[in-house]
C-alpha cells in the first residue's frame, strides 16, 4: 500500500507541477498578447489557442526538467531508479512494430472522432508554418516525438511504475501507472482518449516488466505516435482500405506480442553486439 500511494503520490505532483506551468504560460501568453495591441477577450483567447503547440512544448521542458531534478537534488541514484538500462536493438524493432501496429488500430477506428486537443494543435501548426515554413510541422515532430514520449515515460514507466513495483508487485504497477496514464489524457481528448491511452499503458507497463528497460518504453511511446503523423481524414477517404489495415494491423499486435513473452525473461544476457549501452 505505502509504494501505490507513493506512487500516485509522485503522479499528483506531475499533474500539479503541469496544471501550474501551463497557467503561468498563458499568463505570459496574455502578456505578450497585451504587447503586441490584442485587447479583446475573444482575441487574446483565438492568440492563446495559436500558440498552443510552443506552450506545450515548453511545458513539456520544464517537466522534464523538474523530474529530473527531485531526484537528482536528493543523490538518487538516477539510472536505477527510473531503470534506464541497456537494451537490445532487436527487441527494440520488435516492441516499435507492437506499439505502432495498436496505435494505428486505434487511430484508425477513431479518425472520424473529434478530438478538440488534436484539433488545436493541427491548428497551431499551421499557424507556426504560415509565419515560418515548416516550422510548425517542425515542432510538432519535437512534441509528439521526442518531448511527449521522455516526460510521460519518466512520469508513469520510470517514477509511478518503479515505486509501486518496489513495495507491490509488477501487475499492481502495470494497472495503476496505465489507469493513470489514461487518465492524463482527459482533458485532452475525452473517454475515447482515455481508453486508448489506457490501453497503450498496459502495454508500455508491459515492456518495462519484460526489458527493464525505460529507454524501450520511450522508443515504443515514439513508434506509438506516429500514427498522428500519417493517418488523416483526406488520406483514408477508402472505408475498405481502412478495414483491411485495421485488420492487418490488430494481426500484427497479437502476432509480436504472443512472440515477445514467449522468450524468455528480460533479465536474459544479450549479445554484445546487439546492445546499446546506457550513455
Amino acid at each position: 500500500m505505502k509504494g501505490l500511494l507513493r506512487g500516485i503520490g509522485y503522479f499528483l505532483l506531475y499533474m500539479v507541477f503541469t496544471i501550474v506551468i501551463q497557467v503561468a504560460l498563458s499568463f505570459v501568453i496574455i502578456r505578450i498578447a497585451a504587447g503586441i495591441g490584442i485587447t479583446g477577450q475573444a482575441e487574446i483567447e483565438d492568440f492563446a489557442n495559436k500558440n498552443i503547440l510552443g506552450m506545450t512544448i515548453v511545458s513539456g521542458i520544464l517537466t522534464i526538467l523538474f523530474l529530473y531534478l527531485i531526484f537528482k537534488i536528493p543523490k538518487k541514484d538516477i539510472r536505477n531508479e527510473w531503470k534506464l538500462n541497456s537494451f537490445a536493438f532487436r527487441d527494440v524493432l520488435k516492441t516499435c512494430v507492437l506499439t505502432f501496429s495498436l496505435s494505428s488500430v486505434f487511430s484508425l477506428l477513431t479518425l472520424n472522432a473529434d478530438i478538440e486537443n488534436a484539433r488545436l494543435i493541427a491548428s497551431s501548426a499551421e499557424y507556426y508554418s504560415s509565419m515560418v515554413p515548416f516550422l510548425g510541422t517542425v515542432l510538432m515532430i519535437l512534441n509528439l516525438l521526442v518531448i511527449a514520449p521522455i516526460a510521460e515515460e519518466l512520469a508513469l514507466r520510470g517514477i509511478v511504475y518503479t515505486r509501486i513495483e518496489k513495495k507491490s508487485n509488477h501487475i499492481v504497477a502495470i494497472i495503476v501507472s496505465a489507469v493513470l496514464f489514461g487518465l492524463m489524457h482527459f482533458m485532452a481528448g475525452g473517454i475515447i482518449l482515455v481508453a486508448g491511452t489506457a490501453i497503450m499503458g498496459l502495454v508500455f507497463g508491459l515492456l518495462i516488466y519484460k526489458y527493464k528497460s525505460l529507454w524501450v518504453c520511450i522508443i515504443a511511446h515514439i513508434c506509438a505516435n506516429l500514427p498522428d503523423f500519417i493517418y488523416t481524414k483526406e488520406r483514408m477517404t477508402s472505408y475498405g482500405v481502412k478495414i483491411g489495415l485495421i485488420c492487418v494491423f490488430s494481426v500484427a499486435f497479437l502476432a509480436v506480442l504472443f512472440w515477445i513473452f514467449r522468450e524468455k525473461s528480460a533479465n536474459n544476457k544479450f549479445d554484445n553486439s546487439l546492445e546499446y549501452k546506457q550513455l
